[in-house]
């Protein structure tokens, strides 16, 4: 056939040629591979050489092609797959290119950043919610990697079932205050776990404490003792001031689970008076 010709012409000329030090030529596996195969190796290889027309890291988008024909799947579908990861790439770059131009301190791992952000974009998050990280990320001045790691949250939360429209809120305080970004993931599976189902609560609380510079620590309540199963933190809510909610509601009365200073020392509520009161008379 004429494609496995050419191909047997390609794979010959590079292993001709003589050997050079780094990782092997993506292209060139691609194209062995397509001659293994007796397919057409054109097609698989013009994603890959566009990525690196395009100047976008075109080891992703090899090694997708790759992984298709390891796993069988029909060449023309393998270089669909591959042109739809290059568009997410380049759709990617814009956004950090939008980014530069808006004063954003750059990613210090482009290939990385492109990488996360397609991700997100392939989990349904789409470009104006990215933008809408990028103008928080702007105003609070954190810099592109901020935005990187909020579009990787809600791109894990969306495949989580959670609407990135739903988690933008929260999407917007990390791009401000991204330090916890890469907890919010795995905080939401233990808050599942536990038995949370109000998605509204678990993000409301979670876009409250990183507003407020708070740690998502310790907000799964892992005791049943609220209904949500989201453990409110007194300090994000302002009611650590005086004069604040926490005064009028007098003392610890009314702290949701952990907020109590029994709690803070590790005592459960309610053991230390059984203690003290020990010894009373009835």
């Amino acid at each position: 056939m004429k494609w496995n010709a050419i191909a047997g012409v390609v794979v010959g000329a590079l292993l001709a040629a003589p050997a050079a030090a780094g990782p092997p030529d993506p292209a060139a596996e691609i194209a062995a591979r397509a001659a293994e195969l007796g397919v057409a190796a054109q097609p698989l290889l013009a994603p890959v050489q566009e990525a690196r027309r395009l100047g976008l890291p075109a080891e992703p988008v090899a090694d997708k092609v790759l992984e298709g024909l390891a796993k069988g799947v029909a060449p023309d579908r393998v270089a669909a797959v591959a042109g739809a990861l290059l568009a997410r790439l380049a759709e990617a770059d814009a956004l950090l290119a939008g980014a530069r131009a808006a004063g954003l301190a750059p990613v210090p791992d482009r290939a990385g950043a492109l990488a996360d952000l397609a991700q997100a974009l392939r989990a349904g998050v789409d470009r104006p919610s990215l933008e809408a990280l990028v103008a928080a990320a702007r105003e609070a001045r954190s810099g592109a990697e901020a935005v990187t790691a909020a579009a990787r949250a809600l791109g894990q939360l969306s495949r989580r079932g959670v609407a990135p429209a739903e988690a933008l809120p929260l999407g917007r305080a990390l791009a401000r205050q991204p330090r916890e970004a890469g907890e919010v993931a795995a905080l939401y599976d233990a808050w599942r776990a536990e038995g949370g189902r109000d998605r509204d609560a678990f993000l409301s609380e979670a876009e409250r404490r990183i507003a407020a510079g708070r740690p998502l620590a310790g907000m799964v309540d892992r005791f049943g003792e609220s209904p949500d199963r989201v453990v409110r933190d007194a300090a994000a809510r302002g009611e650590d001031k005086g004069g604040g909610d926490l005064g009028r509601r007098g003392g610890d009365k009314g702290l949701a689970p952990g907020e109590r200073p029994d709690a803070a020392r590790g005592a459960v509520p309610g053991l230390d008076d059984a203690v003290r009161n020990k010894d009373k008379k009835p």
